[in-house]
């Protein structure tokens, strides 16, 4: 199924914290609290979850200079020696992301910034790092946004040379970088159902539709995908491959979910780790539902307990895909 190494790819990382402001309200003078600060970034986070379930990767990618050795040291001591950071610097500070948790309404509010300014020859850099770090048989995990400086059409390209040198490449991607991949062949592509909506050109609500636009990607001569994951946020997720089609969830208290950040994530990450041991993809899903889940017990993204990811592992449940 998957074979290693795993590298994971973040052009557009990010500091995240997260503060508790009860009654949020825009616009008002509202007291809260910083409830987590750490190191973030969809890849990043996919590297710590893969660590945590005892996964090896390596974390590239950019990142401002101010940061570099806070990122390093995190991941380190986080990923209990598992992750290999291999960032580069560029000019500029690392972005740095807010979620507003209220806990009386229930929601939360999410303030992302647009990121570092990327010069044409850190683009160079980081192609050939990617260039390197994709050789036969690894595994190329590219996530997330990308940075200003970054063109749609040079992602696309470093990813391509990944695949040319017979790298599995998983992209999960999101707006002009995400439209870019249409009609490329890659391995997998995770993605969520509004993503998917308006990639296809269908109702996001519409899961049957979803499922055929799905199918559409994987099955298509030029461009074909082999493996698709969608996403559909608590009611859990579909995964189509070449010989498999579930539909699973796993379902908990709602008085148990502390953050929806970064759950697609760990998705990705449970189904990576579920998937180097060559049992089945239903195994591998069934990985991914359960780190998803586990992380969103926690308000840090990437944060899972194993006992927990224990848990959900054994209250998965599938449906037929009609």
């Amino acid at each position: 199924m998957i074979s290693s190494p795993v590298v994971t790819v973040t052009l557009n990382p990010c500091v995240d914290r997260v503060l508790e402001a009860p009654r949020f309200s825009v616009g008002a003078n509202v007291r809260g609290k910083v409830v987590a600060r750490y190191p973030a970034g969809k890849g990043v986070i996919v590297s710590r979850v893969l660590a945590t379930l005892g996964t090896r990767s390596i974390a590239t990618g950019l990142i401002g200079r101010e940061e570099l050795n806070y990122f390093e040291r995190f991941l380190e001591r986080e990923g209990n020696g598992r992750i290999i950071t291999q960032f580069l610097v560029v000019r500029g500070e690392t972005r740095e992301n807010i979620t507003v948790v209220d806990p009386v309404e229930d929601t939360e509010t999410h303030l992302r910034e647009i990121g570092f300014d990327v010069q044409p020859e850190d683009v160079l850099r980081i192609s050939s790092k990617v260039r390197l770090l994709g050789r036969r048989d690894s595994l190329i995990v590219f996530s997330g946004s990308i940075p200003p400086g970054v063109a749609p059409e040079t992602y696309v390209e470093i990813v391509r040379s990944c695949r040319a040198r017979g790298a599995r490449v998983i992209v999960d991607s999101n707006g002009a970088a995400l439209n870019a991949f249409r009609g490329e062949r890659l391995w997998m592509l995770k993605i969520n159902a509004d993503e998917l909506g308006a990639f296809a050109k269908v109702d996001p609500t519409d899961e049957t539709a979803l499922a055929d636009a799905a199918r559409a990607l994987r099955d298509r001569d030029e461009g074909r995908i082999e493996h698709v994951v969608v996403t559909f946020g608590a009611e859990g997720a579909l995964l189509l491959t070449s010989d498999t089609e579930l539909r699973g969830r796993v379902s908990v208290h709602p008085g148990r979910i502390a953050s929806t950040v970064g759950c697609g994530d760990a998705l990705l990450a449970g189904l990576i780790h579920g998937g180097l041991a060559d049992s089945g993809w239903e195994h591998a899903f069934r990985e991914g539902l359960a780190a998803a889940t586990a992380n969103a017990l926690s308000q840090e993204a990437g944060l899972i307990d194993p006992e927990d990811v224990a848990e959900f592992r054994q209250m998965c449940f599938f449906d037929d895909v009609s």
